[in-house]
């Protein structure tokens, strides 16, 4: 920077008085320049900085007479999608006629067409026998002629048009002092607008020379012009130095620690943050890392190339969104939304916790029609209850549910006023307006980086909204909102007072800051991908010429660019990289680059790649934040003891650490399931006020711990109907309206006397199950309706496998009870006597009872699921399967039969997986007594208070309790060894109940 800070105040006291103009790359650099003179202590009077665009608008403003309507790139890359769709529709392509239009492939095709248009072709001067394949030169012209009637029937100026118009004028005739920046990238049309522009009075920034390697070619206009050395010009000729560099390297095992370390180093030195930079090769995943690091240290840092807007709340609104849109609005979408605090709730909101209960209870699942319906639906229920209340505290709580049900469906109303319909199709106009209402008016913005976020997302959809109007595939149309406003960069900011700031090396050759970190020095980040381009071939530019840059060259121009940063440098550089990929579970090797700075500090340029792999590697980030300090103790491979001092601080940890320890001993502990209850509350043999049923006996019997979880603790899982494109009904929700479809059917035949007869009966059924599939939409509205036909021709199948087996069956029954309830609302329990004499109150309903010829009783439970885990041979499975004997025993009380009228119960399969299958179970003496014992040892369970996990990890398969029991951590040894514990004489009743097959 020497050179060309000598340079421009030599100027700057030549021409202190005349207009001087740098002409550079970007802005960025040119504010990089003049904050490099002034922190010099320079002057710079009348010095200012242009781009060459900015040379072009500004020329075009003073002779034009019309205003230009200059083509944004968003809108560029927009239209391009939009007529590189009708082109493929219409079958005009020859070479891209089988390409997916994809929003990547716009992108690519559009940089292909302003590449060509800058270099001054048109589609007139365009040849397609230039190219390798005349169907792609063909295809490339008519992409070019389609673009060229887009600008025109739309008014568009694209930059290639602002410089042929600008080079239509007369050139001006200032004495103004232009100031070219070295190796400045120009296209064609730039070096011939300036070419056109410039007068005499032209200097050129010098920089530090570089050694060793070749330089690219260059026009005079973008030459480079050299002056001076520093000892990192000889990066590649490491002997021939005469000063010693300022250089360090290091290898770290993985990009956090790499980050990290350099942190460290910044805090150990106490180095202020602005005289530090951080270049990258590639922005993932330091962008990422860095970002992090200050949220969590409150670290300043600027970032020259900005941070994902996915960063940022109303980034990961729009995200979410999607998601919620493109799940048909399903809840658990939403309510991530809530939970992660990025929507604006108005005033007179529930509080989030009574919004997520509210919502769960509706059982909305999906659908815009749900969330309104459901919501009304508990608002008249409750208001049928708040009628039959007395107590003005009941009246008031109810009043305060409905007003903030209330609330909540006007909310749901007004969002989905704006938002589109899930259908096959979807106008992408629409889409965009949604979202944009959505960020305008309910995302939450509570820093400068989410209000940049809002802004700079809005401002992308209302360039494209004009041209939007068109239906679009429903992939199509998200794809595209995704690749339009999450490819969004946010907070670019240039280097600034206090903070460290962070970018690519391509930014840094005109920074003046005194101590550099250089990441990401491995050999895929750098030099990075130096492929052809398919759409323009080396070979095509060749043949095309206009200066068209060849991209074999694009590696040779990285390597330079970053030997250029090397040799401005003014102080001290640390290069680095990680040489693990955590993703692909391989270590990575150093770029060349790596290995010449590696030759550099030891100062041997014969080192090679064996001598660098001595180098050690950071394994361990440093400590700069709580987390690394434990992953460091967990890294270690000497066992730490954990001190009081630590427990006294982590109460949490200490009674964690005591539970561990306690699940890791072969005694059966109270954090293994043992407790002591209280009798009297839960025995149901003492407290006849507590009815059990047959799913609460099954669970009891299958996972004791399940049980305790469940009734004794009251811990229940969050239920939420999630959206699945491909199925419409959950299982539960099948089952009971296959069971309704059967009931309805046997009501109807019995009022008329008959008996189910196939022929007869078959169009009867189908009408049955049709109006009720027809109700249950109206509940649970259908993904699509090629779910909808597929599950609906399931439901038939069924109805055909029943009533087959019923015309065989009914020839030795006749169906007598349909769903008979007991214990259930005001209906009397059935009391169960068990060997002790003591009795037991039991609840439930029976799908079905039926009468046989010879008088005795049949009980039916009809099964929708799989056959799995039923057979002839183990009535009782462990305890697995009481259903059949304890509603044996309910009907016979509950009806006053004699005992012994139930004969036989069955579980029966009439479904398409099930086969019509029946699996009875007689229910003879011998049954009953082994049932009763097992009953008793099973209510003995309960009344010890001792509750060990199942004995069989297949019960676990289906369990909604596995991340709280954690069973799966045990040891089966351990577990094994407390179940035969001698000391806990209740663990008998188990063990008792598991002998029962």
């Amino acid at each position: 920077m020497k050179s060309l800070l000598s340079k421009l105040h030599t100027i700057c006291n030549l021409y202190p008085l005349k207009r001087k103009t740098i002409i550079v790359e970007s802005h960025a650099i040119g504010e990089e320049l003049i904050e490099a003179i002034s922190n010099h202590g320079q002057f710079a009077i009348n010095l200012s900085y242009k781009t060459t665009r900015d040379l072009a608008l500004e020329y075009f403003e003073l002779h034009s007479t019309t205003p230009g309507n200059f083509l944004e790139h968003t809108v560029g890359t927009h239209l391009t999608y939009q007529f590189l769709k009708k082109l493929r529709d219409n079958v005009q392509f020859r070479y891209f006629s089988k390409l997916e239009i994809t929003p990547s492939f716009s992108h690519a095709i559009y940089q292909t067409i302003q590449t060509l248009r800058l270099a001054n072709f048109t589609s007139k001067s365009l040849k397609a026998e230039l190219f390798l394949s005349p169907e792609k030169g063909e295809d490339i012209v008519l992409l070019m002629t389609e673009f060229e009637h887009l600008l025109q029937s739309l008014h568009f100026m694209d930059d290639a048009e602002l410089y042929r118009k600008v080079m239509s004028f007369e050139p001006p005739q200032a004495d103004d002092i232009f100031i070219l920046q070295s190796n400045l990238p120009l296209t064609q049309l730039e070096e011939q607008f300036l070419t056109k522009l410039l007068n005499e009075n032209v200097y050129k920034l010098p920089l530090e020379h570089v050694y060793g390697i070749d330089i690219p070619e260059r026009t005079s206009l973008r030459s480079i012009a050299w002056e001076g050395t520093s000892p990192f010009s000889y990066l590649y000729q490491p002997g021939a130095s005469k000063e010693k560099a300022n250089l360090a390297i290091f290898i770290a095992k993985t990009e956090d620690i790499e980050v990290k370390r350099i942190v460290k180093v910044l805090i150990d030195s106490n180095t202020k943050l602005d005289e530090a930079a951080v270049y990258y090769t590639n922005p993932e995943p330091y962008v990422t890392l860095f970002y992090h690091l200050s949220e969590s240290m409150s670290l300043p840092i600027t970032f020259g190339e900005g941070i994902p807007v996915s960063f940022s709340r109303p980034g990961r609104l729009v995200a979410l969104l999607k998601e919620w849109i493109q799940s048909n609005y399903s809840l658990p979408v939403f309510l991530t939304m809530l939970n992660e605090n990025i929507i604006e709730l108005e005033d007179g909101a529930p509080s989030k916790v009574k919004i997520m209960k509210y919502l769960r209870d509706c059982q909305i699942g999906w659908g815009k029609d749900r969330y309104v319906s459901r919501l009304q639906a508990e608002m008249n229920r409750l208001n049928e209850k708040m009628d039959q209340q007395d107590s003005s505290s009941n009246i008031e709580r109810y009043e305060t549910r409905i007003r903030e049900l209330s609330w909540l469906m006007q909310m749901f109303k007004k969002m989905f006023k704006h938002l589109p319909a899930v259908e096959p199709t979807i106008n992408f106009k629409s889409l965009l307006s949604g979202i944009e209402y959505f960020l305008s008016k309910i995302a939450r913005a509570t820093s400068i980086t989410d209000q940049s976020a809002k802004i700079d997302l809005i401002e992308e959809i209302q360039k494209i909204i004009p041209y939007s109007n068109q239906d679009m595939k429903n992939y199509d149309a998200f794809e595209k909102l995704m690749d339009l406003l999450m490819s969004v960069k946010i907070n670019r900011s240039r280097p600034k007072p206090g903070h460290l700031h962070v970018t690519s090396f391509k930014q840094g050759i005109y920074q003046n800051r005194s101590k550099l970190f250089i990441v990401g020095l491995d050999n895929r980040r750098f030099p990075g991908d130096s492929s052809e381009n398919p759409l323009l071939l080396d070979a095509e530019r060749m043949k095309l010429g206009s200066g068209l840059p060849l991209m074999r060259e694009k590696g040779k121009e990285t390597i330079y660019t970053m030997l250029q940063v090397f040799a401005q440098a003014e102080g001290e550089i640390t290069a680095s990289f990680s040489n693990f990929d955590i993703c692909e579970n391989r270590t990575v090797s150093p770029a060349h680059l790596f290995l010449q700075c590696y030759r550099m500090v030891i100062n041997n340029h014969n080192a090679d790649y064996q001598d660098l792999s001595a180098v050690s590697v950071c394994t361990s980030a440093p400590v700069i934040e709580p987390l690394d300090f434990w992953s460091k103790e967990l890294n270690t491979e000497q066992s730490r003891h954990v001190g009081e001092d630590i427990l006294n601080q982590f109460p949490n940890i200490r009674r964690g650490r005591k539970a561990e320890e306690a699940r890791n001993t072969d005694l059966f502990t109270e954090f293994d399931g043992r407790v002591n209850i209280n009798p009297e509350s839960y025995d149901p043999r003492i407290n006849l006020e507590k009815k059990m049923t047959a799913g609460k006996l099954e669970t009891l019997a299958t996972c004791p711990y399940s049980y305790f979880l469940q009734e004794i603790l009251g811990v229940r899982p969050v239920e939420e109907v999630h959206f699945d494109p491909y199925r419409w009904l959950d299982p539960p929700t099948r089952g009971s309206l296959i069971h309704e479809i059967f009931e309805t059917f046997y009501k109807k035949v019995t009022e008329n006397a008959e008996t189910p007869f196939f022929n007869t009966h078959k169009a009867a059924i189908i009408e049955i199950a049709n109006d009720l599939i027809q109700r249950q939409t109206a509940v649970t509205p259908p993904p699509s309706q090629r779910v909808f036909e597929k599950e609906t021709e399931d439901i038939y199948n069924c109805c055909m496998i029943f009533l087959k087996e019923e015309e065989e069956h009914c020839k030795h029954h006749s169906p007598k009870y349909f769903e008979y309830s007991f214990g259930i609302g005001s209906i009397e329990p059935a009391k169960i006597q068990l060997p002790s004499g003591e009795v037991m109150s039991l609840a439930g309903k029976i799908d079905r009872v039926d009468e046989t010829n010879i008088g005795k009783y049949h009980i039916i439970d009809y099964k929708t699921g799989s056959t799995y885990g039923y057979g002839m041979n183990k009535p009782f499975k462990g305890g697995r399967q009481l259903q059949h004997f304890v509603y044996a025993l309910a009907i016979e009380q509950h009806l006053k039969l004699a005992d012994g009228a139930v004969e036989e119960s069955s579980y029966y399969f009439p479904t398409t997986k099930g086969y019509g299958q029946r699996f009875s179970r007689k229910q003879d003496h011998r049954l009953r007594e082994n049932g009763l014992d097992l009953l008793e040892k099973l209510i003995n369970v309960i009344r010890s208070g001792q509750f060990p996990m199942t004995d069989d990890a297949n019960d676990c398969t289906y369990c909604k309790f596995q991340a709280a029991c954690r069973r799966s951590f045990y040891d089966p040894s351990i577990l094994e060894a407390k179940r035969m514990d001698q000391s806990v004489n209740g663990l008998n009743n188990f063990r008792g109940v598991r002998a029962y097959e």
